[in-house]
């Protein structure tokens, strides 16, 4: 009795590279950008589930930015502007301390001013970065606990530097 082994067929190929287009198609979406313009919300941190608050919803300029459990205070609902400011308490601004451009610089609150130290890209892969100094939002050393700072850091597709 002769046993013929089946041929390999083309369908497993193809199936094969559909489900990589599902996966690659899935992942794209996975993290959206966290806030479009004119719209207010929370920014999750997608390493932390926390979000970025402005510890006990101080209004003070020089408040250093944190990751924080989400309770829905005003310290925690950011608004993205057509100016690409993001603000809190209706008149204070995400803000690069310093008007600072390096690795570390703390992520602060200030007084609107149109700086674009005020200003960041809102970014589809769900980063966002300083439009003066492209680095990302980024929790400290990878932190996820409540407290963990906020600084810029070069950009590196971590999740610590992702936002819904």
């Amino acid at each position: 009795m002769v046993f013929r082994i089946p041929r390999p067929r083309r369908y497993g190929r193809l199936s094969a590279l559909g489900t990589t287009l599902v996966l690659v198609a899935v992942g794209a979406t996975a993290v959206a950008a966290p806030i479009e313009p004119g719209k207010s919300a929370p920014l999750v941190g997608v390493q932390s589930g926390r979000c970025l608050t402005v510890p006990g919803s101080s209004t003070a300029n020089g408040t250093q930015t944190q990751l924080q459990d989400c309770t829905g205070a005003t310290g925690q609902t950011w608004t993205h502007t057509t100016g690409k400011q993001l603000t809190v308490h209706g008149n204070k601004c995400l803000d690069a301390g310093g008007r600072g451009t390096t690795n570390g610089t703390a992520v602060i609150i200030w007084d609107c001013n149109g700086g674009t130290n005020q200003q960041w890209n809102v970014n589809p892969d769900g980063t966002i970065t300083g439009v003066q100094s492209g680095l990302c939002l980024d929790a400290n050393a990878g932190g996820t606990a409540n407290g963990t700072r906020i600084i810029l850091w070069s950009c590196n597709g971590g999740t610590n530097q992702q936002w819904n």
